[in-house]
């Protein structure tokens, strides 16, 4: 396990950030990372992971006090920490990453208990005092850290100043220190003390050789030739002033990296860590974007650690991932340029299942479905974790009449656990089973099961009144179908299933004027070809009325006509 701590003289340097920033990328790398906020008067890292964990009721504070004042050690520091569930989105496949960051807050801030525990904690007692026994304490609290969640990488959010808490975590703590200051005279006077202290031989109380890094933040952005001589200039000069604190050690600073500051912080206090092909797009800008300076440090914190093997790996992944997203945004616009998006995506990371899901779209689009159903199989072989491959390969299946081989899909799909489609899927099964002979009035039961179960979901109403119509109950049809109208008055299927109840009451004009509003609210008028022949019917017997051409031309289908009449054939 390697310890980083992370501090700054004075508060507002963009610290707790810089720690997020680094804790979330080695999260992607797939490293197990340990945060702790021992920022215990002014913490700030709960902000940072709010949304990610619900409310915090303890933490170190909580954990000291138990030894300090009740004399007590604590059992397991895991009591005292949250899992911290991070979402990653590739296309349409979203990547759970369980537990890759564990959170050990300061407590809950926002409870006059916290502040009267740490008020407390007499640190003087628990280093100074005769017989202490604080330094074996977080000796003991960093061996149960490294014990119980096994990670790769602790990170401290130290508090600010000269303080007994911000030398415990350095001095006893850290393997790594990253120093961050701002452009004056009080941060980098104070940064100097600082290092002259750690790298005085005689403070180096465990005998560790630390690795020193400074970031000089919150200049302000680049725009013009002009700024970039004045900030190189101010750059020259606190470099230099940070490498003379060095001059009466045997030690030498480990890296210098700069990040500069933007509207999304100073604003919002928010930045995402870059990537490799970030600079590499970048080449031709005065200076790099503040998100591939955050990248920078991270390789300086991480340079023993990760190969260029493994990052350059990584960078290609999150490249091809990015040019996905920009892809699948090209495929709903319709875009041309899509077919050479997907190529150039597949020479940087092809084994990528969503490339094969997109493509296999493409493929139903132009009704190649054999096609279609030999990318959805590389798909599903490459990794699929969303389950529309498995999905959409069904529906290719139904739209070759393949029933058996989409009842299996369809199947798997339920019983892997997938949601989505899962209402959609269910009436599909019932769909299958009526076509493969299943009794109208068990599907009937079965439905009403259903509706019992999902009652404000339109889709079960929806296939009870078509199961209603073709038992010739209309009243309990036009009842169910306006219920599915109701509970999803823009879903063009229930006008559709309307139309064909106004069909087989013989009242062709409200047929019409339902089928109209179906293609006006989007249905899919292909799929009636996977449709049991009496729905079907339907459509042909209205293949050669002036008004079904009329529609069909209004919305552009005119080609149904010649799939309906290739269907009877």
């Amino acid at each position: 396990m390697k310890t980083i701590t992370f501090y700054s003289y004075k508060g507002g340097v963009g610290r707790t950030l810089a720690l997020v920033n680094i804790a979330n990328r080695l999260a992607e790398f797939g490293k197990k990372v340990c945060v702790m906020d021992f920022d215990l008067e002014a913490p700030g890292l709960i902000h940072k992971y709010k949304q990610n964990i619900g409310e915090v009721q303890q933490g170190l504070v909580d954990y000291i006090y138990e030894f300090a004042v009740e004399k007590k050690l604590p059992g397991s520091i895991g009591e005292y920490a949250n899992e911290i569930t991070k979402y990653n989105y590739s296309g349409k496949n979203l990547k759970k990453r369980e537990n890759n960051i564990i959170f050990i807050p300061a407590g809950n801030s926002d409870s006059s208990d916290y502040w009267k525990k740490l008020s407390r904690i007499s640190w003087w007692d628990m280093f100074f005092k005769e017989d202490s026994e604080g330094i074996p304490f977080f000796l003991d609290l960093k061996e149960k850290i490294q014990k119980e969640f096994k990670p790769d990488y602790l990170l401290i959010d130290n508090r600010t100043g000269i303080t007994d808490t911000s030398s415990l975590t350095m001095s006893l703590l850290a393997d790594s220190i990253v120093l961050l200051a701002v452009n004056n005279e009080e941060n980098i006077c104070g940064t100097q003390h600082i290092i002259k202290a750690f790298t005085n031989e005689a403070n180096n109380l465990l005998d560790i050789d630390r690795e020193i890094h400074f970031v000089l933040t919150r200049l302000p952005q680049i725009t013009s030739p002009e700024e970039w001589v004045w900030d190189e200039a101010i750059t020259n000069r606190i470099k230099q002033r940070i490498e003379e604190a060095f001059q009466d050690s045997n030690k030498k600073l480990n890296s210098f990296n700069v990040i500069h500051s933007n509207n999304d912080i100073a604003l919002y206090d928010r930045v995402n860590i870059g990537y490799d092909f970030d600079k590499k797009d970048e080449k031709q800008e005065l200076t790099p974007s503040i998100s591939s300076e955050y990248l920078s440090l991270f390789d300086s914190l991480t340079e023993k650690d990760l190969s260029k093997e493994e990052k350059g790996k990584f960078d290609n992944l999150k490249r091809g991932e990015v040019l996905l997203q920009r892809a699948w945004n090209s495929y709903y616009r319709n875009d041309p340029s899509l077919l050479t998006q997907v190529d150039e995506i597949k020479k940087i990371i092809p084994q990528l299942p969503d490339i094969y899901l997109l493509q296999g779209y493409c493929a139903c689009d132009i009704k190649d479905y054999t096609n279609a159903i030999k990318l959805f199989n590389k798909a599903i072989e490459l990794g699929d974790i969303s389950g529309y491959a498995l999905y959409y390969r069904a529906e290719a299946y139904m739209f070759q009449k393949k029933f058996q081989e989409a009842l299996d899909d369809y199947s798997e799909y339920l019983s892997k656990g997938y949601k989505e489609f899962r209402p959609d899927v269910l009436v599909r099964i019932m769909l299958i089973k009526e076509q493969l002979g299943v009794e109208r009035m068990q599907l009937i039961s079965e439905c009403k099961e259903l509706i019992k179960k999902y009652p404000d979901n339109s889709t079960f109403y929806n296939f009870i009144s078509y199961l209603y119509r073709n038992e010739k109950e209309y009243d309990l049809a036009l009842k169910n179908i306006y219920k599915a109208i109701e509970l999803d008055t823009g879903n063009g299927h229930n006008y559709k299933i309307l139309a064909e109840i106004n069909f087989c009451m013989n009242d062709k004009l409200t047929f019409y004027r339902n089928f109209d509003e179906a293609l006006n609210r989007g249905f899919n008028i292909e799929s009636i070809l996977t449709n049991a022949e009496d729905t079907k019917n339907i459509y042909k017997q209205a293949i050669n009325d002036p008004e079904f051409i009329r529609i069909l031309k209004k919305y552009n289908k005119v080609y149904f006509i010649e799939l309906l009449q290739k269907d009877t054939e």
